[in-house]
């Protein structure tokens, strides 16, 4: 009897494995995790992505073309897309070598560069594509780290400050404070890229330090073509994938035959080493002493934007032509600087500036009281972390 019983359930429990491995065919396989996650966000809905010019429609078929190489390397690149086109959604694109795939689609009805928006967006990325690995790549208009509002009322002369330009519903860009917020402070990004000009200053990057554990960007201007993608997705995507090597190579496209236009400032920042930085930058400030006003001609790079006044100037420059009687801090400052920025180059011209002896980053230039009120200065953690320790340099109560 024992037997007979037995021999009943060996056969149940075989049918009853057959009738799973049926069902399981139906379901699909669950997709291994990538080695590694790159995002784009790209918000082209400005004259980036305009007919007239159209890089965002460029950018995305050399992304195309390296996926369909096989450069992508079992990672998987995700691109957030905010068209030119009113009343066309944004949409969460994923590019793959069969094709590009919608993960999702966006209202317009809301900015790209909303806070909350932007933020809900990256958290979509995280949950689809989680990986050990991530980059972030912020695609747009760039212009650094004076805030928005008072950029447009109190001085309507100079261009807005900012990450990215969004045109509709209506023109929107983000302050860098709000930006630092979005991304988080837990570092989840290894790497976060800067497809956009002027976000190279010790202001943004210090603002950001614990959003990325590596900064890439310009101190200047950028060719119109921006990132070299053809080049850098397959150097993301890489087993040996370095911030080095793929700023690197974008210096290198800038100075190829290949670029419009030979100008490239380019510089990769380890956040780990700012908050040392920025204790050294402490020491000179507790001096009292400032620039004097003719370096800023004589000594002090500054990087104009469209040969306007960009408020940044070259941070090496700046703080080498501080007048301090103890040269210990200046060298101590110097150790820390090359600590923080390990790999920045440049073209030998870039928009009709010489380049020789560039630092690195830039950096805006308090002499006086009145300085501090450019375009809500003092809200940045670099003022209140470092400038506020001048006390040469007060706030007017």
């Amino acid at each position: 009897m024992r037997n007979k019983v037995f021999n009943y359930l060996v056969i149940l429990s075989g049918l009853l494995c057959v009738v799973l491995s049926s069902c399981s065919k139906d379901e699909p396989a669950p997709k291994p995790e990538p080695k590694c996650t790159v995002l784009v966000y790209m918000v082209a809905d400005n004259g980036l992505g305009s007919s007239g010019v159209a890089v965002d429609a460029m950018n995305l078929r050399q992304m195309q073309t390296v996926a369909e190489s096989g450069a992508l390397n079992g990672g998987r690149l995700l691109v957030f897309y905010d068209p030119y086109e009113n009343g066309v959604n944004p949409e969460l694109l994923e590019i793959t070598a069969e094709g590009t795939v919608t993960l999702k689609s966006y209202t317009e009805d809301v900015s790209s560069l909303d806070a909350e928006f932007m933020r809900g967006v990256l958290n979509d990325a995280k949950e689809l594509a989680p990986a050990p690995k991530n980059w972030l790549v912020l695609w747009s208009h760039g212009t650094g780290w004076k805030e928005t509002a008072d950029s447009r009322s109190s001085e309507p002369q100079i261009s807005v400050n900012s990450f990215g330009q969004d045109s509709h519903p209506e023109r929107t860009e983000m302050n860098v404070t709000t930006l630092a917020s979005v991304l988080g402070d837990d570092k989840y990004y290894d790497v976060l890229y800067f497809d956009c000009c002027f976000m190279g200053c010790i202001e943004v990057v210090y603002e950001l330090r614990n959003s990325a554990k590596e900064i890439v960007a310009s101190a200047a201007e950028l060719p119109i073509e921006g990132m070299p993608y053809s080049t850098n997705i397959p150097a993301m995507f890489a087993d040996d994938a370095t911030a080095r090597q793929v700023a690197q190579n974008t210096l290198d496209y800038y100075k190829s035959d290949a670029a419009s236009n030979n100008s490239c400032t380019i510089a990769v920042v380890e956040t780990d080493k700012l908050d040392q930085l920025a204790e050294a930058s402490r020491a000179i400030q507790r001096t009292g002493a400032v620039v004097p006003s003719t370096y800023y001609v004589d000594a002090i790079k500054l990087f104009r934007k469209n040969f306007t006044n960009s408020y940044t100037y070259d941070f090496g420059h700046y703080y080498n032509n501080i007048p301090v009687e103890d040269q210990s801090l200046i060298d101590d400052w110097n150790e820390k600087y090359r600590a923080a920025v390990t790999y920045f180059g440049s073209t030998p011209i870039s928009y009709g500036l010489d380049m020789t002896g560039f630092t690195g980053l830039g950096s805006y230039i308090v002499r006086t009281d009145s300085d501090l009120y450019i375009a809500g200065y003092m809200n940045l953690s670099w003022y209140k972390d470092v400038i506020s320790e001048n006390p040469e340099i007060k706030i007017q109560k």
